[in-house]
């Protein structure tokens, strides 16, 4: 089992400036899995449409591999600025960063150029971790300063790092929320649900800063989440192991599970009653999603068909596709369960017998891994593949 006693759950939400059809921010994520080291950066490039995109951009993703490659944060950061290209009006490169590096140490450092200082929390009060800064000496940028912090986190804690379109919304309105408006709206908003994922919080920050502007946003407005908590459990099981010895400990490692459990094929889930003395309920719920018909059983929260089932939901998580909230197929709730999961385990049987292989759909064990890389790479899930 994953045995990361802190999942650190990174997440961000956005809207463009009204009018404009491009964000001219930009958020970049990276899991380096050798290091079990979570990178995410947000940068916000001058003005906003299509050439802060690009400045933005070519920011961010400049930040990722240098702090992915351990370069000295003025070093980078002159590198960054240099190789920026000038905006024909203005005759200069300019975009701001802010860079959240989370190692497997417990480590986490911050480093911020020119953007607010994200607002950090523990205990539900702002936490200071104490920041410090350096000049950059290049000719080009002299004088400018670079802030960084570094520090371990606990559990619960949470970085919210924002662009000045969430400082600086309602100006001309709301004098009060220059001041401290994002701090205190964050803290008000987490004590009345302390459990707020990542992503939800950001959202809300964003809807915020809009009801400042009176609905109709002077800037890009974005944020990126950090949640520091105790990893969500999740169990996929899939597929008959490879041999018949091997069913009482494949059904074992499911009952052994602790958290949401999920069974993905009929002969899946025919092994685990019976092996684990499970009774199915008669009801049989069809959705209407083109998909077989989902079963229920005692203990389970959710089983479904196999390979056409998994399949959706590799090709949902793969596109990044938007779930209608009003949309409930099969492959709908396993991509619910999976992204409001931290820690995702997949138990496949390898049954020859169990490949269900045509033109449109993979074997189930290759599907399997598909799906994991995805959640792993894209989704920065915690995952673990225990084959039978």
């Amino acid at each position: 089992m994953i045995k990361n006693e802190i999942f650190v759950d990174i997440d961000h939400f956005q809207r463009s400036k009204n009018g404009q059809h491009s964000f001219g921010d930009v958020i970049v994520k990276k899991f380096i899995k050798e290091e079990n080291r979570k990178i995410a950066v947000l940068s916000d490039g001058m003005g906003s449409g299509i050439k802060a995109n690009v400045l933005a951009s070519l920011t961010a993703s400049m930040a990722v591999n240098f702090i992915t490659e351990h370069k000295d944060i003025s070093e980078a950061s002159e590198l960054i600025m240099n190789i920026l290209p000038e905006c024909s009006e203005r005759h200069i490169s300019y975009s701001t960063f802010v860079i959240t590096d989370i190692k497997d140490t417990g480590w986490t450092d911050i480093i911020v150029y020119d953007s607010p200082l994200p607002v950090l929390i523990r205990n539900s009060s702002v936490f200071d971790p104490v920041w410090n800064y350096i000049e950059l000496t290049g000719e080009k940028h002299k004088g400018k300063r670079i802030y960084s912090t570094s520090y371990r986190p606990r559990t619960n804690d949470r970085i919210i790092a924002f662009t000045d379109g969430i400082s600086q919304s309602g100006l001309g309105f709301s004098e009060e929320w220059q001041r401290k408006g994002a701090e205190e709206y964050i803290i008000k908003t987490l004590s009345a649900d302390p459990d707020l994922s990542a992503g939800v919080i950001a959202e809300k920050l964003v809807n915020k800063a809009e009801m400042n502007d009176k609905f109709t946003l002077k800037d890009d407005a974005s944020v990126l989440s950090v949640h520091f908590r105790q990893p969500r459990k999740l169990l996929i099981c899939s597929g008959a192991p490879a041999s018949k010895e091997k069913d009482f400990s494949f059904a074992q490692e499911f009952k052994n599970f602790s958290g949401k459990r999920i069974i993905s094929g009929g002969t899946t889930s025919d092994i685990i009653s019976r092996e684990l003395g499970l009774k199915f309920k008669d009801t049989m719920i069809s959705l209407n999603d083109g998909l077989p018909p989902m079963s229920i059983m005692e203990d389970v929260d959710l089983v479904t068909e196999g390979v056409m089932t998994l399949s959706k939901v590799e090709r949902i998580l793969r596109d990044g596709i938007q779930i209608d909230p009003l949309k409930d197929g099969a492959g709908e709730r396993i991509v619910r369960l999976i992204l409001n999961s931290d820690s995702i385990q997949f138990l496949v049987g390898t049954s020859s017998n169990e490949y269900h292989f045509d033109l449109q759909y993979k074997m189930r064990v290759q599907l399997i891994k598909d799906i994991a890389e995805i959640v792993e790479r894209k989704y920065l899930k915690q995952v673990e593949l225990k084959f039978f």
